[in-house]
């Protein structure tokens, strides 16, 4: 990479190619409101190019304090410059290239996305970093008085060019803060919400909707429009069990049955009409089965289909041409791509036996690729690990399909079982991520992205948004500016406690994930009484309670090591701020003055903070497992006196975190937040109150006895 350090500039002239732009640059910058994106494709391009001056400016005004930047339509005279241009405004492609050109640099972008893309790139080559929200997560550099320039010309493109993003499970996952964090690091797929749609639109971004939504739509008890309710008008369109017989109580157990012509033309038409209202917007829709865990419709018609995923791609077919129908007509404004799910909960993890139909090819429709109990201690592609190795192969079955079928993989750092515990998948990301570039994988996306409280998960969102944009990443060097950028003089001790962190979370699907064998799913499952079983917990335990005590208990070392140097460094960073307070204190005459005194003069303490907030969580809710297998082993095996002081801990732990909130949660299915105790989080309150009723009638019995 070469790059020009030595040019001392009087002022940076930023060339908007669009009359008015010296005076009109930031008004357009912020009109996104009034613009149709789908069809006023000069006032997008105009909007996305001036929020990209916009952006500009503002990181250089503060980078380059002395040095004036202006904005003008063409460039004048001699001096430095930073021309955006547009190649094609009718595209969204983020794509661009940088180009050194005299004194200045011209930055363009394939499409709309990608002159945003370009401008971020060049504030990123002086210095600029976006770790985590707001200005709080901005890494500035030091002030210059010269606008580093690129020498020649480079060329940029996304590894995954078919969308990096998120899964956005609730209405109230929207923040307009998040989103411009997205942009500034290039992820550029993201949920449509109506409140920051077009914010999203002028970020270039492209809205997801759907997921598991066929549950909904044929609830049993869902009355038509004649009155009568779906199960009494249509017992057919639902799946036929091994045994042959329906019954409603167990209709959404099951795949529907995807051979019904009638049952398509009626998803279809609610797709239709879900896509002219609340979905206008979309670009992709996600079309996810019941999630059934792996039940299949039995019906001779549908057999004769072929595989769950024949099976599902007949079915999107049918749908396909219902929109393309549509799309003709003119009654959907805009093309749609339909996302199918690989996915062992609707029992479609291994790709298809026989061709993608022509029309599902044609339109661009995807497949979203989901290992849901992967093992996290291994790669994905690592043989030795049966749980991964046998995913892996599944994977490799859709991505021969690349040609007619894209693959966007589906990863899941922040599964919903795993509550924001303080997890970290460095080594695996590291790893996985160029793998799956490298087998074919055209995308990414996760479960469930967190908006606040990230802590050391401010590495996860970065890396995970580097590796997608450059899968070819020096990883190594990646990890070392992080640390550097975002701990200062405390970056080696850090580096130490996320190696810990990471190592000691190895087995995080044998403890919580979402498979049947998971000391989290078992422990739901379990009523709290004297076991009649073994606790068999995963195969990484060997199904053995003892080993996972053993593996548990080194974790929790590993974690309160972790935890006492993040404990020094709060105590050595605290000191030296101590030390300086004098010089540097001033009285705030507001309130967004104080919080730009306490981010600058606080930044390391209030990061670190963060990071033992959520470790101490990560520590209780671990502790709380481990006990609690303890103790279940204990009461299997008779083992009166550990089963008391097994309950003892049990009780301390729940009591300390019974007593902090960890925020933040979200209201489903409508929107709303809430905030759940650290207890209540752990998803293991439930099963305290059984356990504490079996003990209680034992207690009465005895005492009875």
């Amino acid at each position: 990479m070469n790059v020009n350090r030595d040019q001392l500039v009087m002022s940076i002239q930023i060339v908007v190619p669009y009359s008015g732009a010296e005076l009109f640059t930031e008004l357009w910058s912020e009109e996104e409101r009034e613009i149709d994106f789908d069809s006023d494709h000069g006032a997008a391009g105009r909007c996305t190019t001036a929020f990209a001056a916009m952006e500009l400016k503002r990181h250089l005004s503060r980078s380059l304090p002395a040095i004036p930047v202006r904005f003008v339509e063409q460039r004048s005279g001699n001096g430095c410059y930073i021309a955006l241009h547009i190649a094609d405004s009718l595209r969204l492609d983020e794509a661009f290239t940088l180009e050194r050109i005299g004194e200045g640099v011209v930055v363009t972008g394939v499409g709309r996305a990608g002159v945003l893309y370009g401008a971020y790139e060049l504030l990123r080559l002086q210095g600029w970093r976006w770790y985590a929200l707001g200005d709080a997560g901005a890494i500035m550099p030091q002030q210059g008085s010269f606008l580093i320039l690129p020498e020649g010309k480079w060329e940029r493109k996304a590894s995954m060019d078919m969308g990096r993003g998120f899964d956005f499970e609730y209405v109230s996952m929207e923040s307009e803060t998040f989103f411009l964090w997205m942009a500034r690091n290039r992820l550029n797929v993201t949920a449509y919400r109506s409140s920051t749609a077009a914010f999203c639109r002028k970020l270039g971004m492209i809205f997801k909707v759907g997921g598991h939504i066929f549950e909904a739509i044929l609830d049993p008890d869902r009355l038509l429009s004649s009155g009568i309710t779906v199960w009494e008008q249509h017992p057919h369109w639902y799946g036929l069990p091994e045994n042959g017989i329906r019954i409603k109580e167990e209709a959404l157990r099951i795949q529907f049955c995807v051979s019904q012509p009638d049952l398509i033309e009626f998803l279809g038409a609610e797709l239709v009409r879900r896509l002219q209202r609340d979905w206008k917007e979309a670009d992709r829709v996600d079309l996810w089965g019941f999630d059934t865990w792996g039940h299949s419709c039995m019906c001779t018609a549908c057999q004769n289909l072929g595989s769950s995923a024949d099976r599902l791609l007949h079915f999107v077919s049918g749908l396909r041409g219902i929109i393309n129908h549509a799309l003709a007509l003119g009654d959907i404004g805009h093309p749609i791509r339909l996302i199918i799910c690989g996915y062992e909960g609707t029992d479609t993890l291994d790709g298809p036996q026989y061709p993608v139909p022509d029309n599902v090819a044609e339109a661009g429709d995807l497949v979203v690729y989901y290992p849901i109990n992967r093992c996290y201690e291994h790669d994905l592609d690592a043989g030795s690990c049966s749980a991964n190795s046998r995913y892996h192969g599944a994977l490799q079955s859709w991505c021969d399909l690349k040609s007619t079928l894209p693959v966007i993989m589906g990863e899941y750092y922040n599964v919903s079982k795993f509550e924001d515990l303080p997890l970290l998948f460095t080594s695996r990301m590291a790893h996985d991520i160029p793998a799956y570039w490298r087998m074919g994988v055209k995308g990414i996306t996760y479960m469930h992205v967190p908006l606040v409280n990230w802590g050391m998960r401010t590495l996860t969102q970065l890396l995970y948004a580097q590796l997608s944009w450059d899968a070819e990443t020096d990883t190594d060097r990646f990890l070392q500016e992080y640390f550097v950028n975002w701990y200062g003089p405390h970056a080696v001790t850090m580096s130490e406690a996320y190696e810990s962190i990471e190592q000691a979370w190895g087995y995080i699907a044998d403890w919580r994930s979402w498979k049947k064998d998971s000391v989290l799913s078992l422990l739901l499952a379990w009523d709290g009484a004297k076991p009649v079983q073994p606790l068999a917990v995963g195969d990484h335990f060997q199904h053995q309670a003892a080993n996972a005590v053993q593996a548990g208990r080194m974790s929790l070392d590993l974690l309160d090591q972790a935890l006492q140097l993040i404990l020094t460094a709060l105590a050595d960073d605290k000191a030296a701020l101590a030390s300086q307070a004098l010089a540097t204190w001033k009285v705030a005459i507001n309130p967004v003055d104080a919080r730009a005194q306490s981010l600058a003069e606080l930044r390391f303490e209030l990061r670190l903070g963060e990071d033992r907030r959520l470790l101490l969580y990560g520590i209780d809710t671990l502790k709380l497992q481990v006990e609690f297998v303890v103790y279940y082993d204990a009461l299997y095996k008779g083992d009166e006196s550990l089963v008391n002081v097994s309950w003892q801990r049990i009780e301390q732990t729940a009591e300390r975190m019974d007593a902090y909130f960890l925020p933040i949660g979200y209201e489903q299915p409508g929107a709303g937040l809430e905030s759940k105790a650290a207890l209540t989080r752990s998803q293991l309150r439930e099963l305290i109150r059984r356990c504490r009723t079996w003990r209680h009638l034992q207690l009465g019995s005895k005492q009875h006895t």
